[in-house]
């Protein structure tokens, strides 16, 4: 049972990465019943245009710069890119110009390896002593968290990229998405498992966790709904998503398609403030959309172990408000605008004021890539690429 919620939960993970992939301007129209047809490529006005530099993966050649699986990137506080492959079992990490530095981790069950690695983050240097309330060992000073979803641990790497120790008793899995923050802890999205006489629950926690704890200290939002093994889509509506800085300020919002909303909480768990944009108005997936979703979705389901008939995902018809939370080197809260087709953002202060929109201009290839934004630079990705695995590399907009 542990296994199929683990792999529920993986397909889950996969989902919302889909429903992040931005897609085609389309015209908004709540009275159709089906979805449109594709249009032609259009970049969106915005106030800043993101470019690329540079990019890293190759299809054939030397072995470290071929990736098999590319579920995950971050940019390290020295300025290297690191790359989590999950076909690899390993965490490829790069210096800033490119230049493959080492390989963190491998396939397996003993320490620091990885029997499904879905998730990472890297503690900045200069905020990584631990407290001694919260300490397992007041020498620990963790550089690299990994989130391994089937081995049901958190995985902990020294500031050397040395193994030092995992963290285990996580039910049904541990956190996936992480956010390393200071004094060692973490902010993380978790799945969460409930049956009782009223029948079985599943859901989702954004919390806080002290290091070597498995019980979140500060709980940021929860969710819980009636769990039907036959219809994973109906567990859509429950998926949230968040962002968080170093000194542990964090957003969240909901993957919705109807309300563009997110909230900032200070490190304590309160509420600061609500962004809501009043004048948002839903934009209908096109039917290519709809299929690649269905066909990505499904296929992930039965390539991890989920029995075919369970793989009966059905898209969200319309895309969502907000794909993604993001905070920058300078403080800017970066949205993600789930409506448009390359990938595009609302940019605020910490305050909540907007400071300007962006966008990437890459051209067409960009209109299924993935965008994280970290330090001064922003990683780009497709999660299935057409030709082969890349991450592609650019700079952010200045503050003048």
């Amino acid at each position: 049972m542990k296994k199929i919620l683990v792999l529920m939960f993986g397909v889950l993970l996969f989902a919302l990465a889909c429903g992040e992939e931005p897609a085609e301007d389309i015209s908004v129209d709540e009275g159709i019943d089906e979805a449109p047809a594709a249009e032609e490529y259009v970049l969106p006005e915005a106030d800043e245009y993101l470019t690329l530099s540079d990019s890293i993966g190759i299809e054939m050649g030397d072995s470290n710069y071929v990736f098999g699986q590319i579920t995950g990137a971050d940019i390290t506080s020295s300025g290297e890119i690191a790359i989590l492959d999950m076909q690899k079992s390993c965490i490829s990490i790069f210096s800033p110009s490119g230049e493959f530095v080492q390989r963190i981790g491998r396939q397996g069950s003993g320490p620091g390896e990885f029997q499904l690695a879905v998730g990472m983050s890297f503690f900045r240097e200069e905020e990584t002593s631990v407290g001694s309330e919260t300490a397992v060992i007041d020498s620990l000073e963790p550089g690299l968290v990994v989130s391994d979803a089937m081995g049901g641990k958190l995985v902990y790497f020294n500031s050397e990229m040395e193994y030092m120790m995992d963290v285990q008793g996580f039910f049904p899995s541990p956190p996936g998405v992480l956010a390393a923050v200071d004094n060692a802890a973490i902010v993380g999205m978790k799945p969460e498992f409930l049956q009782n006489e009223e029948g079985m629950f599943m859901g989702f926690t954004i919390a806080r966790w002290e290091i070597g704890e498995t019980e979140p200290s500060i709980v940021y939002f929860e969710s819980m709904s009636p769990f039907d093994p036959s219809d994973l889509s109906s567990m859509q509506d429950d998926i949230p998503i968040f962002g968080a800085t170093p000194e542990g300020i964090v957003f969240t919002a909901p993957l919705s398609s109807e309300v563009y909303t997110f909230t900032v909480w200070n490190p304590e768990g309160e509420e600061l403030f609500t962004i809501i944009d009043e004048d948002f108005v839903r934009v209908h997936k096109t039917q290519e959309e709809i299929d690649l979703e269905t066909e990505l979705v499904n296929s992930r389901m039965i390539q991890q172990g989920m029995p075919e008939a369970m793989a009966n995902w059905t898209p969200d018809p319309y895309r969502t408000a907000i794909g993604g939370l993001w905070i920058d080197g300078p403080g800017r809260i970066w949205v993600t605008k789930g409506t448009t087709q390359t990938p595009s953002f609302d940019v605020y202060d910490i305050q909540g004021n907007l400071l300007f929109t962006a966008a990437l201009d890459a051209g067409s290839r960009a209109d299924t890539w993935g965008v994280l934004i970290n330090g001064n630079q922003f990683l780009a990705f497709d999660a299935d690429p057409v030709l082969y695995p890349q991450i592609f590399i650019g700079d952010l907009p200045r503050i003048e």
